[in-house]
């Protein structure tokens, strides 16, 4: 079956009604397969007593109700439009990290970061976000995601596969890798694959200039699920190999510290989304990580990070004082100490 007619399929088929009744036995053998037992059933297990606790008989995420219930007061304070304005003017993001074990070779690799885009949020977002993506076609080598394509955690529908698939199609000039965030279902990922993006579960790939490689590493969500596991994504590293590592939330900081990862790509946070105007956020109950990790680049040691503002919004369709993003990462050659951000 050629490329062409597999993808008709995908619009066709497996992108109507829930995602979760497209999955085949063969293809959740391979999920147990990739994934590990234990780890596959931990996290279905925490899904579906979510969906269940969350969603009821009626299946209806709470969340859906945030929106029409906080518009209504946004809209009598006068908030509603500056705030959804804020929310549709993606800006492009570029920052700078120097690694020391980064071949020549790979001297300005650049690495497309999105995050966060909760695609079934709002319907005007999927073509802000394409038109912005059109503007830096080309400037980057792959392209990383670092989960909650979703943004109801109750799967009521499949428009976030759907305008995943679109995004892929129409918007990405290379190759696509991730990794799954809270709002995002272990059952989705072979939609995500079909679409074009490789899922990463707690698993890696090794990209290739030459002889020489560079170790890009992916872990399921350290945050809510806890179902991550550094160890199997590092598996194949060879001695001496730079590692960027993708995950949800910057939760795996210190555990990716002392494996010797040498970046960091996550988000999670939605840099606050609604700040004050000077920049404060409020901590969330499942923030799980200190506040030097939480948006933006950062250190741990030897460890550089960059927690995405991310690229959508949760929830409600509205930021303040927090600007969502696409980022370019590039990475150069040389000692660490001597990385800089490029705003």
């Amino acid at each position: 079956m050629n490329r062409k007619h597999r993808q008709q399929q995908t619009d066709d088929f497996r992108y109507r009604g829930r995602a979760v009744t497209r999955v085949t036995h063969e293809e959740r053998k391979k999920l147990k397969r990739r994934m590990g037992t234990q780890r596959y059933h931990a996290r279905l297990g925490m899904e579906f007593d979510r969906e269940l606790k969350m969603g009821g008989i009626i299946r209806w995420c709470p969340m859906a109700w945030l929106r029409p219930i906080a518009s209504i007061g946004l809209h009598l304070t006068g908030l509603w439009w500056p705030g959804r304005r804020n929310y549709l003017s993606v800006r492009v993001r570029e920052e700078s990290f120097t690694l020391a074990r980064l071949p020549a070779s790979f001297d300005g690799f650049t690495i497309l970061h999105l995050s966060d885009l909760h695609f079934d949020l709002d319907r005007d977002f999927p073509a802000v976000l394409a038109r912005v993506l059109e503007t830096i076609r080309g400037r980057y080598d792959i392209v990383a995601i670092t989960g909650d394509f979703n943004n109801y955690t109750v799967h009521r529908t499949t428009e976030a596969l759907r305008c995943t698939a679109r995004m892929v199609r129409q918007s990405l000039s290379a190759p696509a890798y991730g990794v799954l965030g809270n709002h995002d279902s272990l059952l989705d990922v072979p939609a995500f694959e079909e679409a074009g993006i490789r899922i990463l579960l707690n698993e890696s790939v090794t990209i290739r200039r030459g002889g020489d490689s560079l170790l890009l590493a992916g872990i399921d969500d350290p945050n809510i699920f806890k179902t991550g596991d550094l160890a199997s994504a590092l598996a194949a590293r060879n001695p001496g190999e730079p590692c960027v590592l993708l995950a949800h939330a910057p939760a795996c900081f210190a555990e990716a510290a002392s494996k010797d990862v040498d970046l960091l790509l996550c988000g999670h946070v939605h840099g606050g989304q609604i700040c004050t105007p000077g920049g404060g956020i409020l901590p969330w109950r499942n923030w799980r990580f200190p506040h030097h990790v939480r948006r933006g680049r950062w250190r741990e040691g030897e460890l550089q990070g960059y927690t995405s503002f991310g690229t959508g919004a949760c929830g409600i369709p509205i930021r303040f004082n927090c600007p969502p993003e696409v980022t370019l990462i590039r990475l150069k050659a040389g000692a660490s100490h001597d990385a800089g951000g490029v705003k």
